[in-house]
């Protein structure tokens, strides 16, 4: 009778302690980046504003999508509205196929991490970097209605906006070409390319 209560008293605690590990593991890895990383260890400015008029991040607008022909009508509406704000702009939009051969050539360190990604998203996001990385220019999701010309913008040398309460956003990046903010990050694409539960 001890012997089975004990039993069963021992299944109940690790069936407890897998169960709880299971609703917080998601909070390690942001917990970890919290405590161990911060923008000031990257050695980078935390502001990037020039003291001068000249603009650093080029009138480029980048888009990314999987093709031209799939768009959403909601995000076309998006688009539009970035595109009328910024007429003398250039405008580039990047397919997957585009994107791949842009990091194939630019970056072919990195083209075994970036092809092994189970998910588009994963190579969406290393395309958005490349882009920037090779031409400069603003990066904006297709969701990202544009109220206002982003001209103000220009005399940064690179803009990536904070997330709360932990991380960097890329749905909208600015950066001026070759910005070594942006190669740090691919550099290091190889070395953080973990799947602990992506398949």
């Amino acid at each position: 009778m001890i012997v089975r209560l004990r039993t069963i008293c021992l299944s109940s605690l690790l069936i407890l302690v897998i169960l709880s590990l299971y609703i917080i593991w998601p909070w390690f890895h942001a917990a970890y980046v919290w405590r161990q990383s911060t923008i000031k260890s990257l050695n980078f400015p935390t502001t990037s504003l020039l003291n001068n008029t000249n603009s650093q991040i080029p009138r480029i607008i980048h888009q990314t999508y999987r093709d031209i022909h799939s768009i959403p009508f909601k995000w076309q509406q998006a688009m539009n509205s970035c595109r009328t704000f910024h007429s003398d702009y250039k405008y580039y939009f990047w397919t997957d196929k585009e994107g791949r051969r842009l990091v194939e050539k630019e970056f072919p360190c990195i083209l075994s991490t970036y092809d092994s990604y189970p998910y588009d998203i994963q190579r969406a996001d290393v395309i958005r970097l490349v882009v920037l990385y090779v031409y400069g220019g603003i990066y904006l999701d297709l969701d990202i209605i544009c109220l206002k010309s982003l001209d103000q913008l220009l005399n940064y040398e690179f803009i990536l906006p904070q997330t709360k309460p932990v991380g960097l956003s890329n749905d909208f990046i600015a950066s001026k070409p070759r910005h070594p903010f942006l190669l740090q990050v691919l550099n290091d694409l190889p070395k953080f390319h973990r799947n602990f539960f992506t398949k």
